[in-house]
């Protein structure tokens, strides 16, 4: 398998469902020696994107994963399964509904396979979820979530905290009990908002054909208005091609959002606020 340009790498998800085995340990003979002598390592920081050794971790766990996993367009998803992924997709940054923060702390993906190309009876959208604490580019703003999105932002960051303490379990607020409750916003609702809101206002640049594997968090059918919609959570995403889109293939993108809009090819630009506009997230340097 070959990894390009890498967007986005969980080591939290990594770890937490695929850690890393500990050597073999040979016996061996300690005599220690008191040299007491003080040393100072000066270097350039870590790099965000994965290592070699990372890498070669990511080719086993795919070649493990791909004996059970599905495509996302595959019928019947279930919380809790892995799914590839090899689809054009934009994306952005976002933030909760409240005051603008230092960094915005949510990465959306967004993507739509078509009906003429999906195995099934229609399209089916695909919505990536994670944390930017591990993006590993700069990215545009796409803005706030928006009203009444609280649950879904809340969701993203709490999955985002048990693969940090290794928690591989479903959460409770995805089991068919808490999806059941009532409340004023359904979670199926919450996120078409936040699908609409990404492909609405992500910057047009930040669209291209990725790969990578995720792990299923809701599945919603599709009915007379809106297609299929799978919401996940990626362990990595990556460019599928070294190459980038040609401008043919950028544009007819362009068109398509373009069209299912309602906008002027012409004219399409992210309707964000002025506070939003030209604001980007940008990678810390890891330490």
């Amino acid at each position: 398998m070959r990894l390009n340009n890498m967007i986005y790498f969980s080591r939290r998800r990594l770890d937490a469902f695929f850690p890393e085995r500990p050597p073999r340990r040979l016996p061996t003979m300690n005599a220690a020696v008191d040299l007491q002598i003080a040393s100072l390592e000066l270097g350039p920081p870590a790099s965000l994107n994965p290592t070699d050794a990372e890498l070669h971790r990511l080719r086993q766990v795919r070649r493990e994963i791909e004996r059970g996993a599905s495509h996302f367009y595959a019928p019947g998803l279930s919380t809790g399964e892995w799914i590839y992924f090899d689809l054009h997709m934009g994306w952005g940054t976002t933030h909760g509904d409240s005051e603008l923060p230092d960094l915005d702390d949510v990465l959306v993906f967004f993507g739509s396979l078509p009906a003429e190309h999906s195995p099934g009876e229609g399209s089916v959208d695909l919505m990536l979820c994670g944390s930017t604490e591990h993006l590993l580019r700069k990215t545009a703003t796409a803005g706030r979530m928006g009203s009444g999105t609280e649950w879904l932002h809340s969701l993203i960051l709490k999955i985002d905290e048990s693969d940090a303490r290794a928690h591989t379990e479903i959460p409770e607020e995805l089991t068919e009990q808490a999806l059941a409750a009532p409340r004023v916003n359904r979670p199926k609702q919450v996120a078409r908002w936040v699908f609409r809101m990404v492909a609405r206002h992500h910057a047009p640049l930040q669209r291209a054909r990725v790969q990578g594997l995720a792990r299923v968090d809701l599945s919603f059918t599709g009915d007379e208005f809106n297609p299929h919609l799978v919401v996940a959570t990626p362990l990595y995403v990556h460019d599928a091609s070294r190459k980038p889109l040609r401008w043919i293939t950028r544009l007819r993108l362009h068109r398509d959002l373009c069209r299912r809009f309602g906008q002027s090819i012409w004219k399409w630009n992210p309707d964000l606020p002025p506070r939003d506009r030209n604001r980007y997230y940008a990678p810390p340097q890891r330490t």
